[in-house]
């Protein structure tokens, strides 16, 4: 039904058809963002972990406990791996995990590594 040329019930169609997107559109840029941000704690984790690892007088759990506690205080993810690998020349800290999500069972993997030279000893 028509009255001045609008037609009726139009708006309310409109409406059950945009807001859905509109939600979806939110939600995807949130779940972007959390993940983002997850990866760049991540990397920040493993760069302090094989920092504190490859300084005279650093260790392989040093790196290890640096690397987990910067993931445990700034609680980004769940599931926080922290894998450390001891080269000849290098140390490498590798960290998987899962970015924190606000849609209840989505989560996306997060994984983030650091190499780093060993400092020459005096």
């Amino acid at each position: 039904m028509t009255y001045g040329g609008r037609t009726s019930g139009s708006v309310s169609i409109e409406g059950v058809l945009i807001v859905p997107l509109f939600l979806a559109a939110l939600f995807a840029i949130l779940e972007g963002s959390l993940w983002v941000h997850a990866s760049s704690v991540a990397q920040a984790a493993a760069q302090d972990g094989a920092r504190a690892a490859t300084v005279i007088g650093g260790s392989e759990q040093a790196g290890r406990d640096t690397a987990q506690s910067i993931l445990t205080e700034r609680s980004v993810g769940e599931d926080w791996n922290v894998v450390t690998t001891p080269g000849t020349d290098s140390f490498t800290v590798s960290i998987t995990g899962r970015s924190t999500s606000v849609v209840p069972g989505l989560s996306f993997s997060v994984h983030e590594s650091a190499t780093l030279p060993w400092e020459p000893t005096q």
